[in-house]
């Protein structure tokens, strides 16, 4: 790989030869709307992640957040229990980007022009660009005993995420493929069945080290509680646009400031 940084970081598949084309993958994340990339990190690179995970755990910002489905403010057109008004919660830890290292392994992989073109390529998007601010555009996620990640959708068309630590127990990604819209109009009939229980989604075990991209915002999602152990999940936010700053709301809830 002509990128000397990332030497001996991705196992053993992920050649420069995979990396020059990844809409060969589009299809997949089309159709299942999921990819995982089994094995993404080394045994070296991961030992390494854990390691300065581990270590900048310390400075994290523990965050209790509650919202809806849609990320949206409180809707007075539907009633309190609706689909669309049901408060979810999450909880966890996390690192913003400005307190991980230049020199992290992270931070050469999201600026690594050989994996963002694979990106372009696999997404069919023609630019990624990293946050304007300076805390969003890596994370590093620890959600420990009794933290989860509530039912929602993402803002963004494709969620990126890197598991660097897996719990023993618990702390399951579940989700619901392409769902969002009937007829161009809400699907709050699933939504309502998913949040009753009375419909299970599709569950997904990754392992340490595994890459997973997924249709964030039209595949309502969810990480149930850990129960025994630690996960530590790193994710990739890119935008399609230059310029762009996350919500100083959202900043403000998950990392405790805005700058």
């Amino acid at each position: 790989m002509n990128d000397s940084r990332l030497k001996n970081i991705f196992g053993d598949t992920y050649t420069e030869d995979f990396f020059s084309s990844g809409s060969r993958f589009s299809q997949t994340l089309n159709e299942k709307g999921i990819l995982i990339f089994k094995s993404f990190i080394s045994l070296n690179g991961l030992k390494l992640l854990q390691n300065e995970a581990n270590e900048l755990k310390k400075y994290s910002y523990k965050s209790s957040s509650e919202y809806n489905v849609y990320i949206s403010e409180h809707d007075n057109n539907f009633s309190k229990n609706s689909p669309r008004n049901r408060i979810m919660s999450t909880s966890k830890k996390c690192i913003p980007n400005d307190l991980i290292p230049n020199e992290s392994i992270l931070q050469k992989i999201y600026d690594s022009t050989i994996v963002k073109s694979f990106f372009l390529d696999l997404l069919d998007k023609n630019e990624l660009h990293p946050y304007e601010d300076s805390l969003s555009s890596i994370n590093i996620n620890y959600y420990d005993k009794g933290d989860a990640l509530g039912w929602h959708f993402d803002n963004s068309d494709y969620t990126i995420t890197l598991l660097v630590k897996n719990c023993t127990k618990g702390g399951v990604y579940e989700f619901f493929n392409d769902m969002r819209y009937t007829n161009g109009k809400e699907n709050y009939d699933l939504v309502e069945k998913i949040l009753d229980k009375k419909v299970k989604g599709i569950r997904v075990d990754s392992l340490e080290g595994d890459l997973m991209i997924f249709k964030g915002n039209k595949s309502i999602h969810q990480v149930t509680a850990v129960e025994e152990g630690e996960r530590i999940l790193v994710t990739f936010n890119y935008n399609e646009e230059s310029g762009v700053s996350l919500s100083e709301q959202s900043r403000k809830t998950f990392f405790g400031r805005i700058k």
